[in-house]
């Protein structure tokens, strides 16, 4: 075996390239200083992106993550600098997204002592424990290259999001080492054939079947076509889950719809989904059967427990099912009520939410099929998430149940920088939208043309409207004092445009797609009706 004297820094950029990973988001610091020097010498297969804040180099990388489904990669400075991304690495856990967290530490020897070192924690591993699937911290420079191999291993298995610490010396010691490895892949972990017939049967005998899908049915959506139109089954999905099965398709529903459909149901397949609370908190007529799918079979302890749980890869377990299926009935009678629940809410929708559903469309006239939409926890984004019409996975980016406010503008960086072809809008409130602001100046420098769009009506609304409405007007702190924001995207060079009409907005969209690097569109708005009971009963 060939063995290189290199330094720890340069052993973990040579895992980078061996496991094909040509971007990273990054801010250097003193203990990261070697490891920057190895990137230096990179550049000519590596982009290192850097950003105005630690969040904006971990939010760029879970954008990376999420649109992308290949690993997004962070580094930054131990201490504050890693608590800085520790909003963003929450939100990657939430969502299953393949990040991972390269974080500096002070010098191995002082690790634990509590001698008060620049950047020191008390015990900085046990908080990136709590906010990852794995993580690890590298002892000598020998052990940077087979830890960031797992990492990457953990990775290509859905363990995510990883982190692995790398102590100032380590990066900065040499020793003669092997070359890193690239990470082996996984094995599709393959159903039980008897749990499959089982299943499958089950859901060839239904009179009313229900689908639920999340992230972990990506893949497979041919498949989950061919059972859902088989069956008849509306497929409810939600957050994670949006894209698996077309919007347009008339079996897709979200929630609003789901809870109507739940009541009758009589046998549900859940796919790659936590399946947690809705199951619970929903009325129902009849007692269900439920057959459970994923790669994880802890998740089956969560909430109640199925009558058959399948412990597999979800899109080959949907392929195994469509192939076994032989339904006993056509399901007219169940189709019909689908169809009939989905138009009705349509009609509240249009009747109810009519502002927010008149923006959603605006969107949907400017916007190509392809688009990415990262949606913040603003007005228009709420709806969005459950309603704007998405055709593929990925395409829709949400923080899941994180519920992470102010994250998208800074996410949508990392969209657009992994998907420079594509259109990339972040739907944001004036609220949210100043949590990373800042990094129309990382836009800018990187010329990362995302169209950002702040929705401005001069308050926390969702909040507000709580306040005033289930609290007897009890309003405070929620008014907010903003910027000129179009003068503020202008000062660091991005184009802008204000607008206060879902028409106007539409126009304003395709004028964004024509522009050489970020815009931002400035939405002026009142107050929006409340969507909640029908987005998310």
């Amino acid at each position: 075996m060939t063995e290189f004297i290199m330094t720890g820094g340069e052993a973990a950029v040579a895992a980078l390239k061996v496991n094909g990973i040509s971007k990273i988001y990054a801010l250097p610091g003193i203990q990261l200083d070697h490891l920057f020097n190895a990137l230096h010498g990179a550049t000519d297969w590596l982009e290192v992106i850097n950003a105005r804040h630690e969040q904006g180099v971990a939010y760029m990388a879970l954008g990376h993550a999420q649109s992308t489904g290949t690993p997004g990669i962070y580094a930054c400075v131990p201490g504050p600098g890693f608590l800085n991304t520790t909003a963003a690495l929450s939100t990657a856990y939430a969502v299953h997204a393949p990040v991972l967290a390269i974080i500096g530490q002070i010098n191995t020897d002082a690790i634990g002592v509590g001698g008060g070192e620049l950047h020191e924690l008390r015990d900085q591993t046990a908080i990136i424990k709590g906010l990852t699937r794995w993580n690890a911290i590298a002892r000598s420079p020998e052990e940077v290259g087979p830890l960031l191999e797992t990492a990457f291993a953990k990775l290509a298995a859905g363990i995510a999001p990883v982190a692995v610490e790398l102590p100032a010396d380590v990066l900065k010691n040499s020793s003669l080492m092997p070359l890193p490895k690239a990470a082996a892949p996984e094995p599709q972990t393959t159903p039980d054939s008897e749990a499959v017939a089982n299943a499958a049967a089950m859901l060839s005998e239904a009179k009313r079947p229900f689908i639920v899908v999340g992230s972990g049915a990506y893949g497979g959506e041919a498949e989950l076509r061919t059972l859902a139109e088989a069956l008849s089954a509306p497929v409810m999905m939600h957050l994670q889950g949006r894209g698996v099965l077309a919007s347009e398709h008339p079996l897709a529903i979200g929630m609003g719809e789901g809870k109507t459909l739940w009541a009758d149901a009589d046998v549900v397949l859940a796919v790659g989904t936590r399946f947690h609370r809705f199951p619970t908190e929903w009325p129902s007529n009849i007692e269900k059967r439920v057959i459970r799918v994923d790669v994880d079979p802890k998740r089956f302890s969560i909430g109640a427990p199925p009558e058959l749980a399948v412990a597999a890869d979800g899109p080959t377990t949907l392929s195994a099912l469509a192939s076994a299926l032989v339904p006993t009935s056509d399901n007219a009678d169940w189709m019909s009520t689908v169809a009939a629940v989905k138009a009705d809410l349509a009609a509240r929708l249009a009747s109810e939410i009519a502002p927010q559903m008149a923006y959603l469309a605006a969107m949907r006239s400017a916007l190509p099929d392809n688009a990415h939409i990262v949606a913040d926890y603003t007005q228009i984004g709420y709806v969005s998430a459950d309603r704007y019409p998405v055709s593929a996975p990925r395409l829709m980016i949400t923080p899941g149940y994180q519920g992470t406010l102010g994250y998208a503008y800074a996410t949508a960086l990392g969209v657009k920088s992994a998907n420079p072809d594509r259109t990339v809008v972040a739907l944001c409130g004036d609220g949210g939208f100043m949590f990373t602001a800042n990094e129309m100046a990382t836009a800018v420098r990187h010329n990362i043309s995302a169209i950002g769009v702040v929705f401005v009506d001069g308050a926390f609304g969702n909040v507000q409207r709580m306040q005033r409405e289930l609290h007897g007007g009890k309003v405070i702190a929620t008014d907010l004092t903003n910027p000129d924001f179009a003068a503020f995207a202008r000062s660091f060079g991005a184009k802008a445009i204000e607008v206060d009409s879902p028409e106007d907005f539409s126009e304003a969209l395709q004028w964004a797609q024509t522009v050489d690097g970020p815009s931002l569109i400035v939405v002026k708005v009142t107050r929006f009706p409340d969507p909640w009971d029908m987005i998310e009963p």
